[in-house]
């Protein structure tokens, strides 16, 4: 059933027990649909009578309207020349997929949406022809395409062919299976992506010009092609043998590194939501329990299963208080779409309490105050998908958990998809110049796992005082020196602190800062702000500090970024600072120079390995190679880069070389997996 919204009346007796309704009281910015919703009333359909077609037909045309509603507000893609619009749309969307199998449906996803399958498995739903759930590439040269094509994110369902998942950070898939090829780029691209978990590709994965790539618990039934600068694959395996995949390859500019760790040490899966079994009209919240060395996709129905029933929804108005509330009663939380202003901190005090945001839903920190806090000492917590940001007034941290100096946990605890920023969008008559905070999130407790982060500081914002929809063109202003400051993007303290997927960009001071015992990174990617100067550089901030009581650490794949767009000969002295003790176990960083004026980075790690900026080519890219074997040549020449820069000039244009972390541009050539079929959806809803 097509659900908008759905409204209860509780017995005296569940009002008497405190539990919550369920089926709970959707709001309009979740969609949730069933095959029967879908269905062309002409094939497949049990509509017979004519009045029972049209009846069909029009369920059908409100439901392809409502998810096409997502993306007029939130697509943000053109087909003229120019800058995507929505980049910091008001809106926020989950669309959802109940059991069965879905034809000839195109789902496209644009800024804040997030796509999700709620069966038991992802086999559960299935999209069989159109272009199924995907994200496509419209910006074409000398738009940015792909640069920009942040926040969003699609998990559990079979896609039956080939998808196209143009995108760059902030955009995690993960709980998918591919019948076909799985798309990262659009040809002639270049993205800066990417996060891929716990899922199956029948085909290959064509990872074209994508930057760099983490993927963790894939199984690829072909071979990984292309990635230019990184690629880290961790507890993942290969049908066809593919050395790439199976062992670490030393770097090499014109083709890249492989980073490979055979087996995931400690990892449970995100938490999701699911029909009940028993009662599909109802809901269930699950949570995966914990596996060590775990190898290849898992989609176990042994999960902790809570019902709606001990799960607060959150209506789109709520105060934090009122959330607070209701962990303090015990309950599990999830965070509807919406953007929700936080004056006091989001408290977890239990153990094994889950906190989940669908829909890309953003909590805004406006009283200085973190957004949310995990009180030290507990364990099995599980806090996923949300969206951290900060304002005008001053926040020590957006996220911190424990408390320093008590780093005791009673067991691991998880983080999925959490995503901050420090600037960006617009907020209470301001531009999007004028967020701050110290930190953007600090972990004080042992054994935390986090599972795909991404902290930004803006390198570009929304230089007007609102934030508009799809139907209005973004007006991107560029951060100058001394706009939104924040020193540090993640503070460790604790120990056996492990992270796949850590992306942190454009931090003021060490963007990275880790004092505790047994740390392990698994893909690090980081930007160096652009517009720094020789004061900056006199300091010798470095990208990834493990400071000198660590004794044990470990690093995969770590790289650094820069691009210094205002001052010339700004030189950075190390990109990487760590303990003499610990260089053996920080295995392949690399550095990039990516465009810019003269200056660069002058060593690796510690005074030691190669520095960039010294010949001024643009997109050099050298590698540590401490740890790794030979590549084997490629059977075809690797598509050339796109390294000339005459585009850049004056006016929005210059924007496009500042906002990414590449260049790229995406031509009409895009994968079979898309076609055209966004426009075909536009034109029969049109009529």
């Amino acid at each position: 059933m097509f659900v908008l919204r759905t409204i209860l009346f509780l017995s005296p007796l569940a009002l008497c027990m405190g539990e919550e309704p369920n089926p709970p009281e959707w709001p309009d910015s979740v969609m949730i649909f069933g095959p029967e919703d879908l269905e062309d009333p002409d094939w497949g359909s049990n509509a017979t009578t004519a009045a029972e077609k049209e009846a069909q037909a029009q369920r059908k045309f409100k439901a392809e309207s409502a998810i096409y509603n997502a993306w007029l507000k939130n697509g943000g893609q053109t087909r003229i020349v120019g800058e995507p619009t929505a980049r910091y749309s008001p809106y926020r969307f989950w669309i959802a997929f109940k059991n069965g199998t879905y034809k000839n449906l195109h789902v496209p996803i644009g800024y804040y949406v997030h796509v999700a399958g709620i069966g038991q498995k992802p086999e559960d739903v299935v999209f069989v022809g159109g272009s199924g759930p995907h994200v496509p590439c419209h910006n074409r040269f000398p738009g940015p395409g792909q640069l920009v094509t942040f926040w969003r994110t699609a998990e559990r369902f079979q896609r039956n062919g080939s998808m196209d998942w143009f995108v760059s950070q902030a955009a995690p898939i993960r709980d998918v299976i591919i019948t076909e090829d799985l798309n990262l780029h659009a040809k002639g691209s270049y993205g800066s992506g990417g996060f891929l978990a716990n899922s199956m590709v029948h085909g290959n994965v064509e990872g074209g010009g994508q930057q760099q790539w983490f993927t963790r618990n894939v199984e690829v039934g072909g071979e990984w092609r292309g990635v230019g600068y990184s690629t880290v694959f961790v507890g993942c395996t290969t049908r066809s043998n593919q050395r790439r995949m199976e062992m670490n390859t030393c770097g090499k500019p014109e083709l890249g590194q492989t980073v490979v760790k055979k087996k995931t040490p400690l990892i449970a899966e995100k938490p999701f939501i699911s029909t009940d079994p028993k009662d599909p009209s109802k809901f269930n919240l699950n949570v995966p329990k914990e596996e060590k060395e775990a190898v290849g996709p898992r989609w176990s129905t042994d999960n902790i299963v809570y019902g709606f029933e001990k799960v607060y929804v959150t209506k789109t108005d709520d105060k934090v208080q009122t959330m607070n509330a209701k962990l303090a009663a015990g309950l599990h939380l999830v965070i509807t779409p919406a953007i929700y202003e936080f004056d006091e901190p989001l408290k977890i005090e239990r153990d094994d309490q889950v906190v989940m945001c669908i829909g890309m839903a953003s909590l805004v920190s406006t009283n200085g105050n973190a957004l949310i806090t995990v009180a030290p000492g507990l364990g099995g917590v599980r806090v996923a998908g949300c969206l951290l940001e900060a304002s005008p007034k001053e926040t020590k941290s957006l996220m911190t958990w424990g408390e320093e100096g008590n780093t005791e946990s009673k067991n691991a605890s998880y983080m999925h998809d959490l995503i901050t920023r420090v600037g960006g969008p617009s907020f209470s008559g301001n531009t999007g110049a004028v967020a701050t905070a110290e930190i953007q999130l600090s972990i004080h407790s042992n054994d935390v796992v986090a599972d795909h982060l991404w902290l930004w500081r803006g390198d570009h914002y929304n230089n007007q005082v609102i934030n508009t929809d799809a139907t209005e063109t973004d007006r991107i202003g560029i951060t100058k020196l001394g706009e939104l400051p924040n020193p540090h993007g993640l503070v460790v303290t604790a120990d056996r602190v492990r992270v796949y997927n850590l992306a942190v960009e454009h931090a003021t001071e060490d963007q990275v800062r880790w004092s505790g015992e047994d740390g392990e990174v698994y893909f690090f990617q980081c930007e160096i702000p652009y517009e720094v100067d020789s004061v900056w550089a006199d300091k010798k901030f470095v990208s990834y500090r493990v400071l000198d009581n660590v004794k044990r650490h470990h690093s995969y794949g770590a790289g650094a970024y820069n691009y210094f767009n205002l001052h010339e000969n700004i030189w950075m002295e190390n990109a990487f600072k760590v303990p003499a003790s610990v260089e053996k176990t920080f295995y392949q960083p690399f550095l990039v120079k990516l465009a810019g004026k003269p200056g660069g980075i002058n060593f690796t790690i510690n005074g030691k390995g190669p520095g960039v900026g010294l010949t001024g080519a643009v997109h050099e890219r050298l590698y540590l190679n401490n740890e790794c074997e030979p590549q084997e040549e490629p059977k075809e020449e690797p598509e050339e880069e796109n390294s000339s820069l005459p585009w850049i000039v004056g006016g929005v244009i210059v924007v496009l070389i500042l906002i990414g972390v590449g260049f790229m541009m995406c031509n009409s050539n895009q994968s079979p997996a898309t076609g055209d079929g966004d426009a075909e959806m536009q034109k029969r809803l049109d009529n």
